[in-house]
This record gives C-alpha cells, structure tokens and sequence, in this order.
C-alpha cells in the first residue's frame, strides 16, 4: 500500500477543468491537494467559492510564504494548465490544458515556450517519450493534433476528455442552489449565455455595425423570453471605448449580467444554469455540448478566405498580427461543431427562435461531435485523470 499521492495545482485560475479535478481528488483518500493560484481572495468571493469551499489549502501563488509551504507539501506532480512555473516543484509535470477549442495552429512555433517550460522542468523535450511528463487531451482529435502538429510523443499524450464535464452532466449545483447568486428575474426566464472569444476584436464587426447588431441580438433574446449572460474575457485585452460603449447599451437591459474574466472567472455556474449558449468559438461550447441544450456558433470572420487581424497575448501585452487567412489559426474547421451555426444576423435570430421552440435542437449533432473529436462525457474523466496521476507519480517516486 502506498502512501497517497500529492498533486499541486499550479493554476492561473482556480476553474474550469482545474477545480473540477481538484475536488475530486480530494474527496478520494489516496491523494492529497494543495492548489496554488493568483488572487485565491477573489475566489473565495465568487459564488462557486460560496458554494462549494475546497477542503484542501489555498496558496496565493507570488507570496514567498507558499513557496515554503509546498516545498514542506513535497508534491509528487505539479498539475498546470496553460502557464508553467519557473522552477521545478515536483518530479513529474502534467499538464491540464485549458479547452479544447478550434484555435489553432498550437504548432511548434507557437508553442516554442511551452517546449522550453516542459523541458526546464522535467529535462526532457516533449518531442520525446518523457516518463516525467503528461498532457491531457481531449479526445482522439485533440490527440493527434498535438501529435502531428504540435511534435508532443505519443507517449506523453493521453485523450481522457473534458473534467468540468463531469460537474455539468449530472449538474453538481441544482438551479436552486445558483439562482440566489442572479437577479430576482432569472428565476422566471430561461437562460442564454454569450460568451465570446476576443482573439477576432469585436464580435460582430465582419457583419455591420457591432453595438447595433448586440443591440439586435439582446432584443431578440428578450422577445424570446431570455435573460442573458454576457462572459467577457479580462477587461484589459478590449478597447476601452468598446466595452464602455457596450456596457452602457447593456444596462438597459434589466434582466442582464456582464461579467468579465478577471473578475469573475468561474463560468461553472453560468454553464449549468444556461438554456441556451452563444460563442464566436470559444472552447467553452465544448463544455456546453455535454449537456445537450441549445448552442450557437457566430461565424468569426467575413471570409475564411480573407486576411485579417488576430489578437493574442504575449508576456502581459496585447499581440495585434495579420494572418493569411482564418485557416492559418483554425486547427478545426468552423463547420465542424455540434449545434448551430451563423453565418449572418438574420441566421443568428433564426437559430435564437429556434433554440426558444426546441430545446432538443442540437442534441444529436452535440453527441455526434462529441463521439467523433471527445473522449465520452461520462461523468468519469476526472476518475481516468486521476489514474493517470496516480501511474505518473509512482512511476517518479
């Protein structure tokens, strides 16, 4: 019998696939967690920190004091997820990515850092089998992707799906228990969530007039008898002008929350409690997927053919770079997706009145894109990581 295993979770934010997988591993008395985060004040505010407090210690990751305290923790492997720390903490590494997605190429120029990171910390380059070294996949696609086009050895790759899935299906929170963190309102409407990727710049602007067509889309979904979520990304990756603008049209909105990343980085909550889901994208669709409800995609760009401008963030500033086409940064063909798709305004209300008709819409082609590019939303992924990193840190021990 061996002792239990020690994971640190070296996250940038404590959500998503990171807290799904944390709480599991600490409900099962072989492991032992410690997770080290930025700002774990401001988790312990938000409502899934209300709702569920983590039986395990929270680190603040700049603070010298938990630097002494997970060197005393000793932890068999450091779990990240898209950022990797500057010295090593454990003697095995694995790595939690953050979404699956349709961005792309996540090739070997592109990920020129995370090969120095995976090498610097485990002394080997993950172009080679590594024994100290693991990355999740999200599936078969997701695997040969990172195979083929980001060099990884097929050895250090394992396609075991989607954590957050298991707390979305079934709902780990009931409606109940998240609608006393919404407006009164909430309670009476289905719900539709927006969020969209900023990589594109503004949402809508390849379609018109972007503040006139939100204006459209929140009229729509309220004919519809929607209230709405808008999930932002972190404020400082937009323009100014752009997000007061249109945080002055969504105020007049009553049965609307705006909420941005940096200061409301859980999106469990939101995800269980949306009827229907809206992005340009985002890989948090893929999440959405598994529970079979509505979902729309926002065709990102005027062409696929065309050049444009591809925002990305590089060393704490925004990256502005124009691209080929919109092919260069797909690593999935837009069309391949499991739900709707909206290649203009008058097709994003079709879908929206169809989504309020039919809440069945899209869950055939949900499951036909999950059984083809996902491993299966079983509401076991977080049990296959967790053997993974049990094999990983005894094999290091």
């Amino acid at each position: 019998m061996h002792a239990p295993i020690r994971v640190l979770f070296w996250s940038t934010s404590f959500q998503a696939d990171v807290w799904s997988l944390a709480m599991h591993l600490a409900q099962d008395p072989g492991f032992f967690v410690q997770v080290a985060l930025d700002d774990a004040r401001t988790y312990r505010g938000e409502p899934l920190g209300r709702l569920a407090s983590p039986p395990f210690l929270l680190l603040e990751r700049q603070d010298p004091a938990s630097r002494r305290a997970i060197r005393a923790f000793a932890p068999d492997v450091v779990v990240v997820d898209n950022h990797f720390p500057k010295r090593r903490l454990a003697p095995a590494l694995f790595v939690l990515w953050h979404g699956f997605g349709w961005k792309g190429p996540n090739d070997k120029v592109e990920f020129k850092s995370v090969y120095r990171a995976i090498k610097h910390l485990t002394g080997t380059c993950p172009s080679r089998p590594n024994p100290r070294f693991l990355w999740q996949c999200y599936g078969p696609t997701d695997l040969e992707h990172r195979h083929l086009v980001s060099g990884f050895a097929r050895e250090n790759l394992r396609a075991l799906g989607a954590a957050m899935t298991d707390d979305l299906v079934p709902q780990r929170f009931s409606n109940a228990d998240i609608l006393p963190f919404y407006p009164p309102s909430f309670a009476q409407r289905p719900v539709a969530l927006l969020a969209f990727t900023w990589h594109y710049g503004s949402v809508f602007a390849h379609w018109g007039d972007d503040l006139a067509i939100f204006e459209s889309l929140f009229a729509e979904l309220s004919a519809q008898g929607y209230a709405i979520i808008v999930r932002m990304h972190d404020r400082h990756r937009y323009d100014p002008a752009y997000l007061t603008a249109l945080e002055a049209m969504s105020a007049r909105h009553p049965d609307l929350v705006f909420k941005y990343k940096n200061d409301a980085r859980d999106n469990l909550l939101d995800l269980s409690i949306a009827s229907l889901a809206m992005s340009n994208y985002s890989s948090i669709l893929n999440y959405f997927y598994a529970t079979g409800r509505p979902n729309i995609h926002v065709y990102p760009v005027a062409s696929e053919q065309e050049a444009f401008l591809w925002r990305t963030w590089k060393g704490g500033k925004l990256r502005v770079q124009k691209v080929p086409s919109a092919r260069y940064v797909w690593k999935l063909p837009p069309e391949e997706h499991g739900g709707l798709l909206a290649r203009s305004l008058e097709e994003l209300h079709q879908h929206i009145r169809l989504a309020a008709r039919d809440p069945h819409c899209c869950r055939q082609q949900a499951a036909t894109f999950i059984q083809r590019h996902m491993s299966p939303c079983d509401g076991q992924v977080c049990e296959r990581i967790a053997t993974e990193l049990r094999a990983l840190a005894l094999a290091n021990r």
